[in-house]
């Protein structure tokens, strides 16, 4: 796994993972996958990540609705099927879920995308015929 060089530094400035959490909103799809797989290196970085995420997303989401809307816009496909960027951010949310401390903050983000159709979008993705399976088993994960 690849370990980016001054991880402590990003760890102690919120404001650059808020910032790499708004990039996963962008129209441009190479912003959006390297942003997704910069977050799942913070996120497996180290367990106490995965809060800072959810601290992150949560003051960027308050001012457009729910947490993990950027994600959700993702999963969605709102600009087109992209299968890549699906399976990163079905990674992502998969691995930010499984880190989290406690359960009452599981549950909390857990509502907060089955509020937003998580539940619609995986029965979409899996009930398609040609699914990749990288997405279908991270689809799987999250209904577990």
């Amino acid at each position: 796994m690849l370990y980016v060089d001054g991880m402590n530094g990003v760890i102690g400035h919120a404001e650059t993972i808020q910032w790499l959490y708004t990039l996963i909103g962008s129209k441009f799809r190479l912003v959006v996958k390297t942003a997704l797989k910069l977050l799942l290196v913070f996120v497996e970085y180290s367990e106490a990540n995965a809060p800072l995420l959810i601290q992150a997303i949560t003051t960027v989401d308050t001012k457009r609705g729910t947490p993990w809307s950027n994600a959700m816009e993702i999963l969605d496909e709102k600009d087109g099927v992209d299968t890549e960027l699906l399976v990163y951010a079905m990674t992502l949310i998969n691995k930010t879920l499984a880190a989290l401390p406690d359960q009452d903050s599981f549950y909390d983000m857990v509502d907060c995308l089955e509020e937003q159709g998580m539940e619609t979008v995986s029965q979409r993705h899996l009930g398609r015929r040609g699914t990749d399976l990288d997405l279908v088993e991270q689809l799987n994960i999250y209904e577990v």
